[in-house]
């Protein structure tokens, strides 16, 4: 459709991968792979078929900590049905590439609140072979008001506005917090994230 128009025409992106919806790259000791959530990523469609390349492709001696961010989350405890549908699928096409390739983080927003998980992998906490998955989409727009699905995994969950921040303190430790605006920016979350491969 015409929602991405006038990104595509305003912002310059990336050229390694399909323009505006998904593309990598490094900074510093960090590789992130921006993903869409709102295009087939079926096995075998272009973004899988480029996804799984650019996974075998990157040097995680070079890179240690690999982030993937989406549009919408794969994991999220807010009861919207038809969003609900989506995440169920997107965890079908992508998790277990994810969990492949030792992701250490995945990142989206859509959602205008904040969540923070333990590690998750189909569906449950999974300290071995689970994914850390953050909803970071309170920055401004009016906040959500769903209800909310019990989930084990949930480890924070707030319906406040506030932005994320990440520290990496070096190869093994990554700092996350959350600052939640009403409160002068103080940070209201924090953790620890230790890396998939040299933690």
């Amino acid at each position: 459709g015409e929602c991405g128009v006038p990104m595509d025409r305003r912002f310059t992106m990336p050229s390694n991968g399909n323009g505006i919806f998904w593309y990598e790259f490094s900074f510093a000791n960090t590789h992130t792979i921006m993903l869409s959530s709102e295009h087939d990523c079926s096995e075998g469609s272009d973004q899988y078929v480029w996804l799984e390349a650019t996974l075998k492709a990157v040097d995680r001696s070079v890179t240690p900590w690999l982030l993937v961010e989406f549009h919408r989350p794969m994991y999220n405890n807010e009861a919207y049905l038809g969003d609900y549908d989506v995440a169920v699928g997107m965890q079908a096409e992508f998790e277990e590439l994810l969990v492949e390739y030792k992701v250490d983080l995945v990142l989206a927003g859509h959602y205008h609140s904040y969540l923070r998980s333990s590690r998750i992998y189909k569906d449950k906490t999974d300290e071995t072979n689970g994914i850390y998955h953050y909803t970071i989409g309170s920055a401004g727009a009016s906040l959500d008001t769903a209800t909310l699905y019990p989930k084990d995994w949930v480890e924070y969950f707030s319906d406040e506005w506030g932005i994320g921040r990440i520290t990496v303190a070096n190869r093994t430790h990554m700092k996350w917090e959350f600052m939640q605006n009403t409160k002068e920016d103080a940070v209201v979350d924090s953790a620890w994230i230790t890396n998939k491969i040299y933690g």
